[in-house]
């Protein structure tokens, strides 16, 4: 089957294929899925690269940051494995919106003082920020209480003892894919359109249409804007650039795990390495490439990469 939509659990295609502007309202019909409580009139995409702290001279690269009509802040974030304290990464990000918020308050300040205006007091209010993650595995939570439609945990400051809200200013919501029950060949089980959504996310480049069951507006305009036919030539390019440079990875880490085995017995060495094959022949079959390709770049016949 030719690939007919991309695969969105990487971060980089998120980013050309989805966080780009012209798809706005779809933005918003997404971020409005995950924060039930907001509605959100339009979006002004931003620049994604915020200075660091002084400690680094790294900037920090958002997925997708973006402001409210309102003023509000967005963050989403997409990461497809599974990384240690990925929560405290999450509240790391959360403080560069804060952050700049506070800097151009003082910067007012400093231009009114220039007009010879009085300032009393230094307004320290805060617009929300909202830190929204797909993650495409599972999060450790003490409850299973804690997931809403399985899927999905938010959080906020309050009170441990009477859950009184301490402020609007912060919020983190988090899409666990790895916790979706129905597999890809499951579409038909998807019965809400959290899980829908989800699904779309994790399975749609294996497939080649939108399942029928997956009637709502939003989540068929989803697979338009992720179908191959549906981009200009430039979005279709910076993909294939995206999709080569992950396959790349996959295989360092694949051959860099062989080379590990390689200290121990030569039969077992031999195994490691053709588990090593398979394991990368099954995550570019993943990702939607033709058998003859994965053969290609494997050594594996289309034959064993299709019985993996």
């Amino acid at each position: 089957m030719e690939q007919r939509y991309a695969n969105l659990t990487y971060d980089e295609a998120l980013k050309v294929i989805i966080f780009a502007p012209g798809n706005e309202p779809l933005i918003i019909q997404m971020l409005e899925l995950l924060l039930p409580e907001k509605k959100i009139k339009s979006l002004v995409l931003k620049d994604r690269e915020q200075h660091g702290f002084a400690i680094s001279d790294k900037n920090s690269t958002f997925d997708c940051y973006c402001t409210g009509d309102d003023g509000e802040c967005f963050i989403v974030e997409m990461q497809n494995s599974p990384q240690k304290s990925f929560a405290d990464r999450m509240l790391c990000y959360s403080t560069f919106p804060l952050r700049e918020q506070m800097e151009l308050k003082i910067q007012q300040r400093r231009d009114a003082a220039k007009r010879g205006e009085t300032v009393d007091t230094m307004d320290y209010s805060l617009m929300p920020v909202y830190v929204v993650s797909f993650v495409n595995f599972t999060l450790p939570h003490e409850s299973e209480e804690t997931l809403e439609g399985g899927l999905l945990s938010r959080y906020e400051l309050r009170n441990s003892h009477s859950g009184e809200l301490m402020t609007r200013a912060l919020n983190f919501a988090y899409l666990e894919l790895g916790r979706l029950k129905w597999g890809k060949d499951e579409a038909k089980k998807c019965s809400t359109r959290l899980e829908q959504f989800a699904w779309s996310l994790k399975y749609m480049h294996t497939v080649d249409k939108v399942p029928e069951n997956f009637e709502d507006e939003f989540i068929r305009k989803l697979y338009e804007r992720s179908a191959f036919a549906n981009m200009d030539v430039a979005t279709q390019h910076k993909y294939e650039s995206i999709m080569r440079t992950e396959i790349d990875i996959i295989a360092q880490k694949a051959w860099a795990r062989e080379e590990g085995k390689a200290e121990g017995l030569a039969e077992g060495e031999a195994k490691g390495r053709e588990e090593g094959r398979g394991e990368i022949a099954q995550n570019l079959r993943d990702m939607g490439l033709p058998l003859e390709q994965i053969s290609k770049a494997t050594g594996l016949s289309v034959e064993q990469i299709a019985a993996l």
